[in-house]
């Protein structure tokens, strides 16, 4: 049986969808004792509806959603540099802003935005670091 597609096989390709979805699982079975099938589902579903609490990531780059109002919103354009925990946020910056400030912002921000590029590391340098190595 293959694994269903998901909108990462779009952006980065199947073989980075793939490890990334089974790093992503990993954690969870790992951090919240689930079983493997049941971590994979939950991060595939998590996917599919763009949840950010899922997909952030650094070297990624998010767009404001047609349906937010953009001056509800930090601004257009993100780019993620690093995803920290307790309790999940980001450092991003703005693309468009010439002072190129970093700012950490609460994941559940993203939630105006959509995932619009990524550039991820290697196969296996994301693999490793999602291993904790």
């Amino acid at each position: 049986m293959t694994a269903p597609t998901s909108p990462l096989d779009l952006i980065v390709g199947p073989e980075q969808a793939h490890a990334f979805l089974h790093a992503r699982a990993r954690e969870l079975v790992r951090l919240d004792h689930l079983p493997e099938p049941v971590a994979l589902r939950l991060v595939h579903r998590g996917v599919l509806r763009g949840d950010p609490l899922v997909l952030a990531e650094e070297r990624q780059t998010w767009t404001l959603r047609s349906d937010v109002d953009p001056d509800d919103a930090p601004a257009h354009r993100l780019c993620v540099h690093a995803r920290l925990t307790c309790p999940p946020r980001v450092l991003v910056t703005d693309p468009d802003d010439s002072l190129g400030e970093t700012d950490e912002l609460l994941i559940e921000v993203l939630e105006m935005f959509q995932l619009a590029t990524w550039y991820p590391l290697p196969i296996a340098a994301a693999e490793a670091s999602h291993d904790g190595r």
